[in-house]
């Protein structure tokens, strides 16, 4: 099985690491070949002349990477996934920033110093492009078809992740003439 496409995602919402997790271990399976971009999102506008929230600083050093280091963009998002999420580095701190960088083989400073300017402007730009495609929230995956909006819950983490992303691939390669959604625990 291919699993293709392009994830958008941020680092505010634990389904980000959910969808994240369920591709790293069905592409342990040697039939199941997962060629995903990550590519950051803003859910929220920021507010003009406000704070840049932490997540968000990180998001705008990944955006910045992408447009100074293509070739790097995705191992550098990805090891800054796996601090957040998995070690529970704070965002807020260069050294986090400067981990992710040399992980994906750059300069920490330079990632540091970008992450704000031209980081922000770049991840708004982003961000209106991704709303065009249809991405209204994360993690969303573009593939051929509509765009696919995954909600999580903690069982995600259990059973078997190629199923799972045999799953999601059927959904993403639908012709979006039908949706699926069970109603919440409780209500």
């Amino acid at each position: 099985m291919d699993f293709t496409g392009r994830i958008f995602f941020n680092f505010e919402t634990f389904d980000v690491w959910r969808i994240y997790s369920t591709a790293l271990n069905a592409s342990r399976d040697r039939n199941v070949r997962v060629a995903v971009t990550w590519e950051e999102f803003l859910v929220a506008d920021l507010d003009p002349g406000g704070q840049i929230p932490a997540k968000t600083r990180a998001l705008g050093a990944c955006a910045a990477v992408r447009r100074a280091h293509p070739e790097q963009h995705q191992r550098f998002a990805q090891a800054l996934l796996h601090l957040i999420y998995e070690e529970k580095d704070d965002p807020k701190k260069d050294s986090t920033l400067a981990v992710a960088a040399r992980v994906a083989g750059l300069d920490g400073d330079e990632v540091i110093a970008t992450a704000i300017d031209p980081g922000i402007e770049l991840l708004v730009a982003s961000t209106e492009q991704a709303r065009e495609l249809g991405v209204r929230d994360v993690p969303t995956i573009v593939g051929d078809g509509p765009p696919l909006y995954i909600k999580t819950t903690g069982a995600a983490n259990y059973g078997s992740a190629v199923l799972r992303l045999e799953l999601m691939n059927r959904m993403l390669h639908d012709d979006g003439i039908w949706t699926m959604a069970k109603p919440p625990i409780g209500g």
